[in-house]
């Protein structure tokens, strides 16, 4: 399962690295770590390791490890507790193989999913995910022109006007494709993750999709066709 969780691994942390970089936040990448200089935006790590013999000292000896500094922990495997981080969330990696089907029942959701091609588009989806005002201000439009990153949002009808209900951002990183972000107003993030795999399948064909969930979203992924991979725990201090 190693291999299957670095690729997993890299592919957030490249997103992590997208999401830092719009925010004009200086980043390095190698086979330990992909770390950041400065502090992130919100919900973004300022580190994600990269290797599972990577030592504590390590990490944060790249980072700005004062009050507020976050990590991600890939194979939750660190102990940060004695440097006065907490266990902020544990979650877990999910791999969805190419060869399983999921496309939604006919009698499921009248949801329609379309990528957003625009800045407009953009700041309606965000309006949606965002859980408070703060947060509109974390994913920016610039990120449509990030290598390989879709946007997916879902409206009610084919009309392209219609507000957003739920969503999901697919990141493209070679050997695998990242879905995460997922959301659904109407709160059944099973049916929005079996259908935002099925619409990313479109922009990532033949390639497992890959992510990481915590928990009721967990079992929206294995429902949705995923295995579990194994753990990683985000580190708060």
């Amino acid at each position: 399962m190693t291999d299957r969780i670095l690729l997993a691994a890299r592919n957030n942390a490249l997103w992590c690295d997208a999401v830092a970089r719009s925010h004009g936040v200086t980043t390095s990448l190698d086979e330990a770590a992909w770390t950041a200089a400065t502090r992130t935006p919100p919900y973004y790590p300022d580190a994600v390791t990269l290797s599972p013999d990577v030592g504590e000292y390590d990490v944060l000896a790249r980072i700005d490890d004062s009050d507020g500094c976050s990590v991600k922990d890939s194979w939750s495997r660190l102990d940060l507790s004695l440097e006065d981080f907490a266990r902020l969330v544990v979650g877990e990696w999910v791999w969805l193989d190419p060869a399983v089907d999921v496309r939604p029942a006919s009698s499921g959701s009248a949801r329609t999913w379309r990528t957003v091609t625009t800045g407009d588009e953009m700041a309606a989806w965000v309006r949606a995910w965002a859980s408070d005002p703060d947060a509109e201000a974390i994913l920016r439009p610039s990120l449509l022109e990030e290598p390989g990153v879709h946007v997916l949002a879902a409206r009610a009808s084919t009309d392209p006007s219609a507000p957003v209900i739920a969503g999901a951002i697919v990141n493209v990183t070679g050997e695998v494709a990242g879905l995460g972000n997922v959301f659904a107003l109407d709160g059944d993030v099973p049916s929005a993750w079996r259908e935002a795999a099925a619409t990313a399948r479109e922009a990532a064909p033949g390639i497992p999709l890959v992510g990481w969930e915590a928990g009721d979203s967990v079992d929206a992924a294995v429902a949705a066709g995923c295995e579990r991979l194994g753990s990683l725990t985000v580190w708060l201090k």
